[in-house]
């Protein structure tokens, strides 16, 4: 392994390392999401000045182990437990308040003070009431979240409805609050006679705008109204980390409609969503998870049990069945050694939590899919990639499998000439154990190696548990000072 990639080849990124300018990284997830970017934005958080979020709303939900304890973040930049880290929400954003408000509460609890480093963009879209109806009564269709961020996208492209103007921002609840609540109480109450006042949500859709004046006061103090705010930090000489919500294979273009979110996630849109200029971007950074997962409906090739496991998830999410009764109904170990994939999988989706973060649902489960990490990482020019549990990957040793099953190639027409999926044996648990302590083995220096060679692109790093201290980071292509983290080549 070798550095040569990450050294300044272009008169961009000498330019980006001036000392009299900072630069912009972009992290992006690879998948379809819960890849784990939290963790991987918290290791690196001390090596960048400013935090920022660029896309979403609080349709994500993105989870931090911290020695303060664990907490889901929603719509905060994942750097809030560094201090010296300014956290900034760019106007490609679609903000709830009264969620947010309730997330900095949270973290007052905790002892995180946000004052002075939170910075909020004014022209952040602003969800409205209508919005979540609209979402709750049309989410079973594509399987989104019901929080209202799809609606909220389409006002702003729509501008206005009936004459009335439905594309509010934030800072039109800050600077106008009383004109801005009557405006979402006309446009909710419209909408309610128009389906004979039999909306399930009237009520709790009122509360919250009873609500709203409160919520307004918490966020006011946060607004950034400077549209060149974060411009003029990089100017300064800051170091920006861009943090995609969700992951590139749902961006609302360029994913498989209309099984997407409502927003960009491609790593290009950092720089319209988070408001700065590309010419300050220096790398992409990739994050994916050795056991695939997704919620919701829409394409998923790796998946283990197929349409089967994707109905199965879909009818479980509409009837609330999670974690709890999948244990009260499955043994996770006896399905693992099944010879039906679909039983695999559930066994994995128990074994290694794989819930949703905001809803609790279970996610779909797939084998390691190196044939499409390989398209992503070509299609946006990902520099490098950290791979998340790759220590889950030793349930596979118990299964039919007897090794890692990865997709490593796409659209054969010969499964004799060109194997779909390859088994990687040899990663055992004494193989993780040691990567913990620092030392790699034949084994996962053979997976390494194998990995980087399917994806066309350099692992940066490896996470072997949910803790900070069990990410290993590959110093040859380290991108920023990891603190607690020892390095390994």
């Amino acid at each position: 392994m070798t550095t040569d990639s990450f050294r300044p080849s272009s008169p961009l990124d000498q330019h980006a390392s001036s000392p009299a300018e900072g630069f912009a990284d972009v992290l992006v997830g690879l998948q379809y999401g819960d890849e784990g970017k939290a963790k991987i934005i918290d290791a690196l958080a001390p090596g960048y000045d400013v935090i920022a979020r660029f896309n979403g709303g609080a349709n994500a939900g993105h989870t931090i182990d911290t020695p303060q304890g664990r907490i889901a973040l929603k719509q905060l930049p994942s750097g809030v437990f560094h201090p010296h880290a300014k956290l900034y929400i760019g106007s490609g954003c679609a903000i709830n308040p009264w969620k947010l408000a309730d997330e900095i509460e949270q973290l007052h609890e905790m002892g995180i003070s946000l004052e002075g480093r939170l910075h909020i963009s004014a022209r952040a879209a602003l969800v409205q009431p209508h919005h979540i109806a609209m979402d709750r009564r049309g989410s079973g269709t594509i399987g989104t979240t019901g929080n209202g961020i799809g609606p909220c996208y389409a006002d702003r492209a729509l501008r206005v409805r009936n004459d009335v103007r439905v594309n509010l921002m934030l800072g039109d609840l800050i600077g106008n609050e009383a004109d801005t609540v009557v405006a979402m109480r006309n446009v909710f109450t419209r909408m309610i006679n128009s389906e004979g006042g039999t909306s399930p949500w009237v009520a709790e859709m009122s509360d919250l705008l009873l609500g709203l004046p409160k919520v307004a006061e918490t966020l006011r103090a946060y607004i950034e109204p400077d549209r060149g705010w974060l411009t003029n930090r990089v100017r300064e000489g800051a170091r920006v980390l861009f943090e995609g919500a969700q992951s590139v294979l749902l961006d609302v273009v360029d994913g498989s409609q209309p099984y997407v979110t409502s927003s960009h996630t491609v790593p290009a849109y950092a720089y319209v969503g988070g408001d700065l200029s590309p010419k300050h971007h220096r790398r992409t950074i990739g994050v994916a998870k050795a056991i695939m997962s997704r919620v919701g409906r829409g394409p998923f090739p790796s998946e283990l049990g197929g349409e089967r496991s994707a109905q199965y998830c879909h009818d479980a999410s509409q009837s609330s069945v999670g974690k709890a009764e999948e244990q009260s109904r499955f043994a996770a170990d006896k399905l693992l050694r099944s010879s039906d994939p679909w039983d695999v999988g559930t066994a994995l989706r128990m074994l290694t939590g794989e819930y949703g973060t905001g809803t609790g649902r279970p996610r779909r489960i797939g084998m390691l899919d190196l044939a499409q990490l390989r398209e992503v990482v070509k299609a946006h020019a990902v520099d490098c990639v950290y791979l998340n549990k790759v220590d889950c990957l030793t349930h596979y040793t118990h299964s039919i499998y007897q090794g890692v099953p990865m997709r490593v190639h796409r659209d054969v027409l010969s499964a004799d000439v060109m194997p779909d999926v390859l088994i990687y044996p040899g990663l055992t648990e004494q193989s993780l154990t040691l990567g913990r302590e620092g030392t790699l083995d034949a084994a996962m220096n053979g997976f390494i190696d194998f990995v980087e060679r399917h994806i066309g692109a350099p692992l940066a790093g490896l996470g072997l548990g949910p803790e900070r201290a069990s990410l290993v980071s590959l110093a040859a292509h380290q991108v920023a000072p990891v603190a607690g983290v020892s390095p390994h080549v």
